[in-house]
């Protein structure tokens, strides 16, 4: 998962004190305002009643949402308020700098702070108009007129005291204008850069519902329109012991993403949990991948499933077991090869470096190198296994000296002679590890014993690792337990990405969890494997399976999300220089 994760960008209104506590604040912010411009405005006592409409906005905003979001799960009244809150902040903010410069400077007072609330009006309403436009489910008209009466009552106040104090609402309103304005500048500037593809507002509100409500179907059904059918990889390898359920190794084409449970981020463990149903047991890894390979939707996850199954009936028998290993380390990197029969599994990792997804772009290279070498490539996959969680900084690996490391390993794996395999297997879901951290495929361990020599890959149910952990997994485990040669690999789940409380939507293995208690975890998963090693048979199979992929929506919605902040930048920058120079003309 690259640290730049699509969810990071929408994260706004996520999380807020209860409404009893924000309704509080509100008032006691606009009793502050009402303080300081009875103090500085002593025109003002001449008609006090007139600071009653300082107490307005509450009741606007109650009357908005009656009307225009009533029953709404996703912006309820505690939001709206929220808003309000911030808006009052903001005017607070720009009156109490308005107060500063008046006791240091001998200016007329009710113009400087009515310049200064202007001001304030112009980019509170600006950021009003695009909070209203994302969370109004109505058609873009309605949530304008919702945008643009909401911004004139919580403005009303403004213009009345302008009328008192000034006898001028002239400015009042050309600073409403300008905001609503930059926000129709904003939507068609948006509209342009779209390109018809990605409709950024349908987005915020399918994600708005997602993450409030925990309804992913409404996000899962707009992808899937914008998805695009393709033909991914699918293989497997079904391994069946004497004394044992059969284990099937299973590897696809596909990224475990984009985040959360939307699309095919619960993958691993979701057709782990479905597949073993039948008694079986099942490893799900997947080929180098990005982005462009999630799936839009549960939907597609299941037909992955349902190829597996059919795959499996497919499968050639290769009979009894045999196999080799060879595993390769310098200057960073590592390629672990396995050769069952003439079927070749190989995993990828950079322990040596800080780095995200292995391209996709490799496999046809990494493929050819295989078969050059008479094997039939079965599974390349990535082992995600290190990445720097203090600086986040990410490393482009080398694709030449990867090369180079990968035909060395298949070259030492086609010389050394097969001998027979047994096998053995064990998941375990320890209690002591954070299920923020680790998923619930827990620690997943198969052992290769090839001739009276055990080798082990762990499979770790999680979104990489933190960088030096692997290393010293590896080298404690191979010491205390007499290993030959050990991988550790993370499954990529995206199932625990886009956690509001992690710096970069979520927890690489390691980050929270210390290291001596992985150890024990991998260590016990281990033992239990060794403890039933047994002789199997094999069947393999090769192929592909039709889904719909994401491709390039994400890497668009991103470049969106980035113009659109430009763009909201721009508008506000614009708003703010209209009321300025309205200001000064009118």
């Amino acid at each position: 998962m690259s640290s730049k994760d699509a969810s990071r960008h929408f994260r706004v209104f996520l999380s807020f004190p209860s409404l009893r506590i924000i309704l509080s604040a509100s008032l006691l912010v606009e009793l502050l305002i009402s303080i300081m411009f009875f103090t500085s405005c002593p025109f003002l006592k001449t008609v006090p009643q007139a600071l009653i409409l300082i107490f307005s906005p509450s009741l606007f905003s109650f009357l908005i949402h009656l009307f225009f979001f009533r029953g709404d799960r996703v912006f309820t009244l505690r939001r709206l308020l929220a808003l309000q809150l911030v808006q009052e902040t903001l005017y607070a903010a720009l009156l109490l700098a308005g107060s500063i410069l008046l006791f240091l400077l001998p200016l007329e007072p009710c113009s400087i702070l009515l310049l200064l609330t202007t001001f304030g009006i112009a980019t509170s309403s600006f950021i009003s108009t695009l909070v209203l436009l994302g969370f109004c489910r109505r058609s873009i008209p309605i949530a304008l007129g919702a945008s643009l009466l909401h911004i004139t009552l919580q403005s009303l106040r403004w213009l009345i005291l302008s009328m008192i104090l000034l006898e001028n609402w002239v400015n009042i309103v050309s600073a409403l204008m300008s905001a609503f304005s930059a926000s129709i500048f904003f939507l068609v500037a948006l509209r342009l850069k779209q390109g018809g593809r990605v409709p950024p507002l349908r987005i915020f509100q399918a994600y708005l519902d997602y993450y409030f409500n925990k309804n992913e179907g409404s996000l899962e059904t707009l992808l899937e329109e914008m998805s695009e059918e393709n033909r991914l990889r699918l293989s497997l390898i079904n391994l069946t012991p004497e004394d044992e359920p059969p284990l099937m190794v299973a590897g696809v084409a596909v990224h475990f993403g984009p985040f959360g449970t939307v699309g095919s981020s619960p993958l691993p463990s979701y057709l782990v949990k479905e597949l073993e149903k039948n008694g079986r047991r099942i490893l799900m890894l997947r080929f180098l991948s990005d982005h462009s390979l999630n799936l839009p939707s549960k939907n597609e996850v299941k037909k992955i499933g349902e190829a597996i199954l059919g795959a499996l009936n497919s499968a050639a028998r290769l009979g009894e077991c045999s196999a080799s290993f060879s595993q390769k380390e310098a200057e960073g990197y590592c390629v672990t090869a396995i050769r069952i029969g003439s079927y070749c599994i190989v995993f990828l990792s950079c322990p040596g470096y800080s780095s995200e997804d292995l391209p996709p772009e490799w496999l046809p290279k990494l493929s050819k190198i295989i078969s050059e070498h008479g094997l039939i490539p079965l599974l390349i996959s990535d082992a995600h296994n290190s990445i720097d969680s203090s600086s986040w900084r990410i490393f482009e690996p080398d694709e030449s000296k990867f090369a180079n490391l990968f035909k060395e390993a298949i070259d030492c794996l086609t010389r050394i002679p097969q001998e027979p395999l047994k096998i053995g297997f064990n998941r375990l879901r320890p209690n002591g590890l954070p299920n923020d951290e680790i998923g619930p495929g827990g620690v997943s361990t198969l052992v290769l014993n090839i001739g009276d020599m055990s080798r082990a890959i762990i499979i770790v149910d999680g979104n990489n690792m933190v960088k030096g952990l692997r290393d010293y997994l590896v080298n404690s485990l191979k010491s205390q337990l007499g290993l030959s040669a050990l991988e550790i690999v993370t499954t990529d789940t995206h199932l625990l990405t886009g956690l509001k409380h992690a710096r970069k939507g979520y927890f690489p293995v390691g980050f929270k969890t210390g290291r001596e208690l992985l150890l024990e975890a991998c260590k016990d998963s281990l033992n239990n494997a060794m403890r039933h090693l047994s002789p199997c048979k094999a069947e393999a199979y090769v192929g592909e399976a039709e889904v719909k992929v994401t491709g390039s929506l994400f890497n668009e919605l991103e470049k969106l999300v980035e113009h659109s902040e430009k763009m909201v930048l721009l508008s506000m920058m614009l708003s703010v220089f209209l009321t300025g120079f309205l200001f000064l003309v009118l």
